[in-house]
């Protein structure tokens, strides 16, 4: 895998015929195109003040060096740098670290890779032979093992991606989901209100019926067929 891997970039990295890797010319023209609205103000021959409309960069060709900080970070020069460049009528590579240059790029895959071979014919030292290696201390965990890996927050069991049942979108569901609206709890109206203590409000109470005459209005102990106590018979 690493042979093939090697193999691929050498082969890439000598068919190119430009000072920079693809990689940093594509950067260098995005970044002078926004720097051709520049103004560039010369210091000196090497000092240039170069103004963007938003904060102006102060550039030292000679040290590679911009107020702004990116042409040190980088290593490439920045926006301002390669205003102060172009009015110089200087090469850009000229300013570019040797990581961003071809030559530095075949250099890093100019080895070989070769196979190891057959274990057959490998040479092994008899220390190495008889050392005995054992696995490491393993303590099982308490309830059944594991057979799957836990799916992410954007899975689903059988392969597909899940959706949110309220937008529709994938990565997230209905209990983080950004589009939700706020739940509104309905306030009775007081015809509804009305309607609800009357429908729970208690049945009216049944008149009270005498056992003995079974007259309404009064009870048993009330009931004027009931005999005075001590009275006559």
């Amino acid at each position: 895998m690493i042979q093939k891997w090697f193999y691929k970039r050498c082969t890439k990295a000598e068919k190119t015929r430009t000072q920079l890797t693809p990689q940093a010319t594509a950067l260098i023209k995005a970044r002078n195109y926004d720097s051709e609205k520049y103004t560039v103000c010369p210091i000196d021959l090497v000092n240039f003040n170069v103004k963007d409309g938003n904060k102006d960069g102060l550039v030292n060709l000679s040290e590679k060096t911009c107020s702004c900080m990116k042409f040190q970070v980088d290593k490439l020069p920045c926006r301002h740098a390669l205003a102060a460049i172009r009015f110089a009528k200087k090469p850009f590579g000229d300013f570019c670290g040797d990581c961003y240059k071809t030559t530095s790029w075949v250099e890093a895959y100019s080895g070989n890779i070769f196979p190891v071979g057959h274990p057959s014919e490998w040479t092994i030292p008899e220390g190495v032979r008889s050392m005995v290696v054992y696995p490491p201390p393993f303590r099982a965990q308490a309830g059944r093992p594991k057979k799957k890996r836990y799916k992410s927050a954007g899975e689903h069991r059988n392969g597909n991606t899940r959706h949110c049942t309220i937008c529709g979108k994938s990565g997230h569901n209905r209990q983080n989901c950004r589009n939700a609206q706020p739940c509104q709890i309905p306030v009775p109206s007081a015809t509804s209100a009305t309607s609800a203590t009357t429908a729970t409000s208690k049945r009216p109470r049944r008149p009270y019926r005498c056992r003995k005459c079974g007259e309404e209005g009064h009870n048993s102990q009330k009931c004027p067929l009931t005999p005075e106590v001590g009275g006559t018979t």
